[in-house]
């Protein structure tokens, strides 16, 4: 079973830029070797003992000692894995603060039956309408809005030109 005594005997953590690097020659790698692989979402991963973790996870375990699933880092940076940028979220607030998965804004979408900027939110896995709006922009700084009321600090908010003119 992985104790964070374990990972303190196989790991190295810099504090000051969150990396983390094997003590011990692996596989053909020199001790002392940054860990630098990426699953397919940006997270640094290493397998240790057979099993593959988020490099991210490893941390949290060493300084809090406790394995959690899931990790937010604050600054949406995936590799930053400084103990001070990791947080433990909920799904909900996880969720709240990913990004637009196509371009454009985040929670807004055209709506062809009225040619108008729809602006919408996910809360408590219920799909939440915000209106209609003649503009991307009008929708995105709605959904803005409503995130920060909803997530707080979890929120992903749009970046909107103009916004506070």
């Amino acid at each position: 079973m992985l104790t964070p005594d374990i990972i303190k005997t196989e790991f190295d953590y810099d504090p000051k830029d969150g990396s983390l690097r094997r003590v011990y020659a692996t596989k053909g790698y020199p001790p002392g070797r940054k860990i630098t692989r990426k699953n397919d979402q940006g997270y640094l991963i290493t397998t240790f003992q057979g099993k593959t973790y988020r490099v991210q996870q490893l941390v949290w375990m060493l300084h809090h000692g406790t394995f959690v699933k899931e990790l937010d880092h604050i600054n949406r940076v995936r590799d930053d894995n400084r103990i001070e940028n990791l947080r433990v979220p909920t799904r909900t607030q996880n969720c709240a603060n990913s990004r637009a998965k196509s371009p454009g804004y985040k929670g807004v979408t055209f709506c062809k039956s009225t040619g108008r900027w729809k602006a919408q939110i996910m809360v408590n896995y219920v799909n939440k309408n915000l209106g209609r709006f003649d503009t991307p922009d009008e929708a995105a700084i709605t959904y803005n809005m409503a995130a920060l009321m909803h997530f707080g600090v979890y929120a992903y908010l749009n970046e909107v030109p103009h916004a506070n003119d």
